[in-house]
């Protein structure tokens, strides 16, 4: 390919300026959609939305995979940052081996394909129903804390096959090592709770070994990967820790941007209250605008061209799916948010071999939990001031407290909790 001097930026994703200031980050980025950050050691930012789309598609060439110590001579970084937190364990799923991967999709898809979420439907309703009831008749709540985190909790501990009582417990360190940046102290707390959860995991497999039930768990003690061989305790472990942090606090983090978006927009609230079958629309509309997925981080296995610029073997790259849906070469008025805009090729959930197996899910609950809030609660005030948003984080984006206001209700579901 020849030595070409690679385009240059500043660019520093855990700047203390980065997160206030990244769409206009990435829109200056875009300019030239594959760069050279000379942080971390090194490292490609992918801005653009084909050149994102190509990387997301080849995971031959561009590798989730995550080992720490090199193979094949090459030590692959997988998907959580550049550089990689410390003490968070591999993601089970999305940096798997190829072969497991594979195997990991057909198992779980039986139990996210669209007739699967149809099925746990009113589960979902029943849970959204008795969080919401819980404060009703209060007329004030957090709606973070107290709605839009306990029940995408509750509903991935269910469908997994963990105790949903212990919803919180899950919730508190999933939360915490995604809500603050890795040099703060919640960070270092939640980090700390990790190798007992780990160990709880491992501990739940080994109950479902001895006691198998129609669930996930169930299944991973079961599955057999091509050559023969059972998932060791291990590599289930990892798998429980990406289902369940990937359930927990992205449904948690598009709900709480989306209310937050309708609190200081009146017409678009409006809208969609008077209009509940434009909420589907909508829904596609906050995937991409807010993209709680904000970036990803790929290994390259070969020596490639990309976006102009000449890639090697062993370099990392981070690509922005938030900046991919902000390109305005192909999304109209990309800096707006509009409720109805159709149609919406966004990339919120990815694209190729590794897009979201969740994505059903995710599109459902956020339905009923929006609809749940508009149609009881459709005067609710959040306090603005008192909201706490990410911080340090450029990997997902969400909210971390959000009191909120409104006029007290009446219960409308069961008074025991459906879980």
């Amino acid at each position: 390919m020849g030595d070409v001097e690679p385009t240059a930026v500043d660019f520093d994703p855990h700047a203390e300026t980065y997160l206030d200031g990244r769409h206009a980050t990435w829109a200056e980025l875009r300019r030239c959609p594959v760069s050279r950050s000379p942080h971390y050691g090194g490292f490609w930012v992918v801005s653009g939305y084909d050149e994102v789309a190509k990387v997301a598609r080849d995971d031959t060439t561009f590798s989730s995979r995550y080992e720490p110590a090199p193979v094949d001579g090459l030590d692959y970084l997988g998907i959580t940052g550049i550089p990689r937190a410390r003490g968070i364990p591999q993601a089970g799923i999305a940096e798997a081996d190829a072969d497991v991967h594979v195997a990991l999709r057909r198992l779980l898809n039986p139990f996210l394909l669209p007739g699967a979420i149809a099925a746990l439907t009113p589960f979902m309703e029943a849970t959204t129903t008795w969080f919401l009831d819980q404060k009703i008749g209060d007329g004030q709540m957090d709606m973070v804390l107290d709605f839009a985190n306990p029940v995408p909790a509750v509903i991935t501990m269910q469908l997994i096959g963990l105790p949903c009582d212990q919803w919180a417990r899950y919730a508190e360190v999933f939360h915490g090592t995604v809500a603050y940046g890795t040099r703060t102290p919640e960070h270092r707390q939640a980090v700390a709770l990790i190798p007992a959860m780990m160990t709880e995991l491992v501990a739940a497999v080994e109950e479902r070994k001895r006691k198998p039930q129609a669930d996930i768990l169930t299944e991973l003690t079961r599955l057999r990967l091509d050559d023969g061989r059972l998932l060791t305790d291990e590599q289930i472990g990892s798998v429980l820790w990406n289902l369940v942090g990937g359930g927990l606090d992205t449904t948690t983090s598009l709900t709480s941007l989306a209310l937050h978006h309708l609190n200081s927009d009146a017409g678009a609230r409006r809208r969609l209250v008077e209009n509940p079958d434009l909420l589907p629309t909508a829904t596609e509309e906050y995937l991409r605008f807010f993209c709680v997925n904000e970036t990803l981080t790929r290994t390259v296995t070969k020596d490639t061209e990309l976006g102009g610029q000449h890639l090697r073997r062993g370099d990392y790259l981070m690509v922005s799916w938030l900046s991919a849906n902000l390109d305005e070469k192909v999304f109209e008025d990309a800096e707006e948010l509009v409720l109805d805009r159709a149609p919406n090729r966004h990339l919120a959930f990815g694209v190729g071999p590794h897009r979201c197996i969740g994505l059903h899910m995710a599109r459902a609950l956020f339905q009923i939990m929006m609809r749940e809030v508009l149609s009881r609660i459709p005067d609710y005030q959040i306090d603005t001031e008192a909201t706490r948003f990410y911080q340090g984080n450029p990997e997902l984006t969400g909210v971390v407290t959000m009191p909120t206001t409104f006029t007290p209700g009446a219960v409308t579901g069961r008074s025991e909790a459906p879980f």
